[in-house]
């Protein structure tokens, strides 16, 4: 698989300190603006899919899933816990929103 480039929002969709629920290709996304830097993280948590959307989010840059408090970093997804969020890179042109989304291989 290989990723390819999706639009999910205007830029000005999502102001500093906010978040936005998207979906691509039947997945929701959760957007979250932290001072001027984007993330983009599978919504359900992978211990007992929680919306992340709803979570904490922390001062380092971490989301806390609203049913367990698991916490992710909105990096790489990575935990303390046995288990890790599923990210996606991220990056602004021309005052959209871009994301890396895997696309099918299509052999």
């Amino acid at each position: 698989m290989s990723d390819a480039w999706h639009a999910a929002c205007p830029l000005a969709d999502l102001p500093p300190g906010s978040r936005k629920l998207i979906k691509i290709e039947s997945v929701d996304i959760a957007l979250f603006n932290l001072a001027g830097t984007i993330y983009a993280i599978k919504n359900r948590c992978p211990h007992r899919s929680g919306p992340l959307i709803r979570g904490f989010v922390d001062p380092t840059g971490g989301i806390k899933c609203p049913m367990h408090g698991w916490r992710f970093d909105l990096r790489d997804g990575s935990s303390e816990r046995p288990a890790q969020a599923t990210t996606y890179p991220t990056k602004i042109e021309n005052g959209y929103i871009y994301l890396a989304f895997p696309s099918p291989r299509l052999d």
